[in-house]
């Protein structure tokens, strides 16, 4: 049985990053090594990095923390399989880099991608994740999620404006 109150938690503290990040209070390097620790902490207590991470998930680009518009593509690392994604003796791509969440921008994802498989197609790599998602999981929602993994914030959204 899952943990979803550490997720939660954490997802209220990536909220809180981004947020500080977004007023130019901290660095994006800062910003995305926070994250991922956010992401990491909730082995502590058998939850799921994807609720840690759900206020951005769907709308930022894991790498470079760009606001994504509505609607252009979001690509998640884990939509290619882990076996793609886990490199030997470093753990998967996510974890060795650090980043923020899985889901990447176009050019974060070519760049991201090419630095460990050099020799790959990345248009007919790009296809085949498409093809095999619905839009809504490849595509930008272009705004931070309205509540909590489902449930309404602890804290009102006007403490963070």
């Amino acid at each position: 049985m899952s943990c979803h109150d550490i997720g939660r938690g954490m997802n209220e503290v990536v909220r809180m990053i981004i947020t500080q990040y977004d007023r130019e209070c901290i660095s994006r390097e800062t910003a995305t090594k926070l994250i991922a620790t956010c992401r990491a902490a909730v082995y502590w207590c058998d939850g799921n990095e994807g609720e840690a991470v759900d206020y951005i998930r769907r709308c930022r680009c894991g790498k470079c923390l760009r606001m994504i518009p509505k609607g252009e593509k979001l690509i998640s690392l884990w939509s290619l399989g882990y076996s793609f994604i886990s490199k030997p003796g470093d753990g998967d791509i996510v974890d060795t880099l650090r980043l923020a969440s899985d889901g990447l921008c176009e050019t974060c994802f070519d760049n991201i991608i090419t630095m460990f498989y050099s020799e790959i197609d990345l248009d007919e790599l790009k296809e085949r994740i498409i093809l095999d998602l619905k839009p809504e999981e490849y595509l930008s929602e272009g705004e931070h999620q309205e509540k909590n993994n489902m449930l309404k914030w602890v804290r009102s959204t006007e403490w963070y404006d």
